[in-house]
């Protein structure tokens, strides 16, 4: 039983059977509450009788059990020492004391003494009630530590891995002032856990101060610009992407340009069309504008902007030229392979090598080789089209040795009498390919030799070609003339078409524009193309990269039509991310100049100097102090002074706020008050708000805690009530599963425990061992977030397992690594009792124990105590079958010094018999003998197995509820409980019942509690 509670119930209702007590619990603390007990005798009364039958064993000479009486003498010091009354108390109602072998104490003696110990520690509760109690001022637990490092920089660094071990006390918690102490080493490593931490930073004027994975360390000026413009870079792509159409998608180039059709004829406006034709707006305002811009001037993009403006006013007369541009658009694009189409190859397209051009011609009686001038006149467009072959469905014929066979037999069938049938078709056939013969060998150039197999043609023109019916393909290489004197001003493009030729006297959609490199016209050329490339990328990469490159814009937008300016991010995205853009530019503003000027360096401090501020604020957990900001600006400057660069002396501006003892302690000071005499005084909002998020998260308050800390609304029940509720379903409240439940439960840690016969167990491998840790703190951290009754802890028939987890326990069709919650009672889960890591750490290494399970129920799941083993009782034989151990230990309780603890821990324990030493289900032990999970009291009450156990302990909840009552108020004041929190804990327990036993019910009697909201005023308490 808890030392506090067992102040105000009496050790025969202790010790009164489970299923009984909780009905006489009820109409004692009722009784107690009215401060009525036994009679009462006043200290004179009751110390003869200790000085006649106790002083002889616990008087100075002799102190056993380390029980001293006789101090008190002439004062009992029941307000600091009421731990040893109730000892005491409950040694002689239990019988233990005085020993069997010392004289009894009367009937008389005893009601005198146990009645003084219960109506003065009842009269001293009473008192005292809701005294806020001794509150050590501590620094943070290492888990604390971490945490806050968490929260303040955005990431896991588990620098307290280094630090020395936290020790419990109070409850049990590591979170207790009286056993946090703080050494000239802890000091040395929280100096080196600062500077190191430091070292992760990155302190810019907008962005501020950026924690990152790995050590950034001292950067020159050209690092500081390189890691401003590659943030801004990544970040334009990373928020762009979620937005801009992706390769295959349909991006509806007809769609837009109709739409902005019907903008110009019906003035419609762009968003009402953009929702009636579902386009994206943005999209559609970047369209409006470049088909009805002049700049940038491109001959390419004309070829949709002009083409655009040029729609004739009817409708129908308008979509069929609209699906023209689009397809002409379209074709400088491969559309099974985006960024492999002729906007990707134009850049490489200048006249040193051979191009290969072809197209295909399935049955056409003829091609046309179209060479065009890009519209810029022929000046130098010469081409060299040779290498002709053509694939038939006979094989591959070259060009030149079919035309000559062809011609001759077109001859010879024009030649007879009566003429063929298709005498007409022969004759054109034959003319066209006497005018390909002629161009043969010629070239364009008098005086400019070629050979025989070469057609060279200067553009603009079209060459019609025959080929023979059953062709398939034609190919051919073709070149620039670049022996031409003028070929430095040549653009030029070739191609085949079969239905029509193509107007070789424009640009043609889709096909290379060849030059020579390193001219005019060559760099023309490529600055017209580029202008479309940049209006139209041909990949998704390099749509990203075009709103990307707003970094380079200054703030003016790009041409692009599937593109974001950074006004059309700013309206789509958040305010968080348009702050975030803001905060990066601002980076990029600075870094940019080669040098600094006065003003611009003093701006830049400034911006360091708020950063450090701001930081300082979140890590110290409340607004700063006029002389406290000096300070801070003071180091920085110092730092400067000494040669610094701004981001080092800000940095060290860091390491000094993570040594502060603003940040290393959870200080509550005490304000100057107008009663001096006042025994507690309130917590200031920012220490309420402190309080309050170490409970529940063990870490910082948040932005939105901090906020009604600032403005002072955080005192007002109501809100305090909410923002508890908000930060018990945040994902931050698992800190209370690891903590909280962790420490008091005993599986804190579990991740690396290793006292398992791993050769006898080879199953219990890390990775199990983890799902194992796993499940527990995701069970207790859903009972808190979605408000569980915690009566789930020992009665839930539910659990959270992930395959593998789930495969170990039996429980079929449970796929992949992600927890999931499960019904689990079929299976003999739910609850703690049946999860594997109670189970492997209440075992020995090689069998279980049900001693050290019985112990586990009994003390930390029920809150009894437990006298200490009395000295030389032999240790049990080991041994790995159950029944052999269950023989020994009913052989152990025959020993009377024994069977006072082991009558109640044993049948505890026995019950859980059916679980391996890892927790798996057995029904034989290695032997083949039959599993017995039988457990039975001394009053006679049996049950069996883990179903029994659970039902026993659901009809004995109000102990179980007790304990968590006690050990929560314990973690959240972090302090031992005291007997003025009787009034508390029946509080936070009647909250329960009346709430369906819900965790936050509990939470919120605590947090608006006087010990919670309060400190209390030692000097004043020594001065009453």
């Amino acid at each position: 039983m808890p030392l506090e509670m067992r102040i105000f119930i009496p050790l025969s209702l202790q010790k009164m059977p489970l299923n009984s007590r909780h009905l006489a619990l009820a109409g004692f603390v009722v009784a107690a509450s009215a401060i009525h007990a036994a009679p009462a005798s006043d200290w004179k009364a009751v110390e003869p009788f200790l000085a006649e039958k106790c002083y002889s064993c616990h008087g100075g000479e002799k102190t056993k059990g380390d029980v001293d009486l006789k101090q008190f003498a002439a004062d009992p010091k029941l307000a600091t020492e009421f731990e040893i009354w109730t000892k005491v108390k409950d040694s002689i109602e239990s019988g233990d004391m005085p020993p069997k072998k010392a004289k009894p104490l009367s009937a008389e003696e005893k009601t005198s003494i146990t009645g003084w110990v219960t109506h003065s520690l009842n009269v001293l509760a009473e008192s005292k009630s809701g005294d806020p109690g001794p509150v050590t001022m501590r620094r943070l637990t290492n888990a604390e530590y971490d945490y806050t490092i968490r929260d303040l920089t955005g990431r896991d660094y588990h620098l307290a891995d280094e630090f020395q071990t936290d020790g419990g006390g109070g409850e049990g918690f590591t979170n207790t002032g009286d056993v946090l102490f703080t050494s000239p080493s802890s000091i040395d490593k929280y100096f080196a856990a600062a500077r190191k931490l430091a070292e992760h930073a990155t302190v810019m004027p907008g962005t501020g101060i950026v924690f990152n994975p790995g050590r950034i360390g001292l950067r020159g000026p050209e690092q500081v610009k390189a890691q401003a413009q590659q943030g801004l870079y990544v970040w334009y792509q990373q928020k762009a992407a979620l937005y801009l159409p992706k390769d295959f998608d349909d991006m509806r180039e007809a769609d837009y340009m109709l739409a902005c059709w019907k903008h110009k004829t019906t003035q419609k406006p762009l968003d009402q069309l953009a929702k009636e034709m579902n386009l994206k707006l943005p999209f559609l305002q970047n369209w409006w504008k470049l088909v009805n811009s002049t700049e940038p001037k491109s001959r390419y993009l004309d070829l949709v902007r002009v083409g655009w403006r040029e729609l004739p006013a009817a409708e129908a007369e308008a979509l069929p030229r609209i699906k023209t541009i689009q397809a002409d658009l379209l074709s400088w694009n491969n559309p099974k392979k985006p960024g492999s189409g002729v906007q990707r190859r134009q850049q490489d397209a200048d006249g040193i090598r051979p191009y290969t051009v072809s197209t295909e011609v399935n049955g056409k009686p003829h091609v046309f080789l179209c060479i065009g001038d890009t519209g810029d006149g022929g000046k130098g467009d010469i081409a060299l089209i040779e290498k002709a072959t053509l694939r038939t469905k006979k094989g591959w014929l070259k060009y030149a040795d079919w035309l000559p066979k062809q011609m001759e037999e077109d001859r010879k069938a024009l030649a007879a009498t009566p003429p063929p049938a298709d005498a007409d078709k022969r004759k054109q056939r034959l003319a066209d390919l006497e005018n390909v013969k002629s161009l043969m060998g010629k070239h364009p150039q008098e005086g400019r030799q070629i050979d025989p197999g070469i057609i060279g043609m200067a553009a603009p023109q079209v060459l019609k070609m025959p080929v023979p019916p059953d062709t398939i393909e034609i190919r051919a290489e073709a070149r620039l003339d670049l022996k031409n004197p003028e070929a430095e001003f040549a653009t030029l493009q070739w191609a085949f078409s079969t239905d029509k030729p193509r107007d070789v006297t424009k640009i043609m959609p889709g096909v290379l524009t060849v030059w020579k490199r390193q001219t005019d016209a060559a760099r023309l050329t490529m600055s017209d193309f580029g202008r479309m490339k940049e209006a139209f990328p041909d990949m998704f990469e390099r749509r990203l990269e075009e709103v990307a490159r707003n970094l380079y814009r200054n703030g003016k937008a790009g041409i692009g039509v599937y593109y974001l300016s950074d006004e059309q991010l700013g309206q789509i995205l958040g305010e968080k991310d348009r702050k975030q853009l803001e905060a990066m530019k601002k980076d990029w503003n600075f870094v940019t100049p080669a040098k600094l000027n006065a003003q611009q360096q003093k701006d830049y401090d400034t911006s360091l100097l708020a950063h450090v501020r701001y930081f300082a604020q979140r890590a110290w957990r409340r607004p700063l102090a006029g002389e406290e900001a000096k300070k801070l600006e003071a180091l920085y400057v110092d730092g400067r002074t000494k040669g610094l660069d701004s981001e080092s002396a800000a940095r060290e501006v860091i390491v000094r706020v993570l040594v502060s003892p603003n940040f290393l302690f959870k200080a509550e000071t005490l304000p100057q008050v107008a009663d001096t005499k006042a025994t507690d005084v309130p917590l200031s909002a920012h220490e309420l708000a402190s309080r309050l998020s170490y409970f529940l998260w063990a870490s910082m308050p948040d932005w939105e805690l901090s906020k009604a800390a600032n403005d002072g609304s955080l005192l007002k029940p109501e809100v305090l009530a909410a923002q508890t509720q908000r930060m018990l379903r945040d994902s931050k409240a698992s800190a209370l599963a690891k903590e909280f439940a962790g420490q008091w439960l005993k599986f804190s840690g579990f991740e690396s425990y290793n006292n398992v016969d791993d050769k006898k167990f080879p199953q219990f491998t890390p990775e199990l061992r983890d799902d194992m840790q796993r499940e527990i703190v995701e069970f207790f951290t859903h009972l808190v977030r979605e408000d569980r009754n915690v009566g789930d802890i020992i009665g839930g028939d539910y659990t959270f397992v992930n395959e593998r987890l789930a495969g170990f326990y039996g429980m079929p069709e449970i796929k992949g690594g992600e927890f999931r919650e499960v019904k689990a009672s079929q299976q003999n889960r739910g609850g703690i009792l049946g999860m594997a890591a109670i189970l492997t750490k209440t075992s020995r290494p090689q069998r279980t124990s049900p001693v050290l399970r019985g112990d586990y129920l009994y003390q930390v799941v029920l809150g009894f105590s437990s006298p200490p083993p009395p000295p030389n009782v032999p240790e049990l034989k080991e041994t790995t079958k159950p029944a052999s151990l269950r023989e020994a230990l009913m052989q152990h309780r025959a020993d009377q010094a024994c069977s006072v603890c082991h009558d109640r821990i044993d049948p505890l324990g026995f019950a859980l018999e059916s679980f391996d030493p890892i927790g798996r289900l057995r029904t034989a032990d290695e032997a083949g003998g039959k599993i017995d999970d039988t457990g039975e009291l001394k009053d006679g009450t049996k049950f069996q197995g883990l179903a029994g156990l659970r039902d026993y302990l659901k009809k004995n909840q109000p102990q179980f509820t007790n304990q968590f009552c006690r050990k929560l108020l314990g973690y959240a004041l972090g302090r031992q409980t005291l007997p003025s929190d009787r009034k508390l804990l029946a509080q936070m327990q009647d909250s329960l019942g009346k709430n369906n036993g819900k965790f936050s019910a509990a939470v919120l009697e605590v947090i608006k509690s006087r010990q919670f909201l309060n400190r209390r005023n030692e000097a004043a308490v020594a001065g009453n």
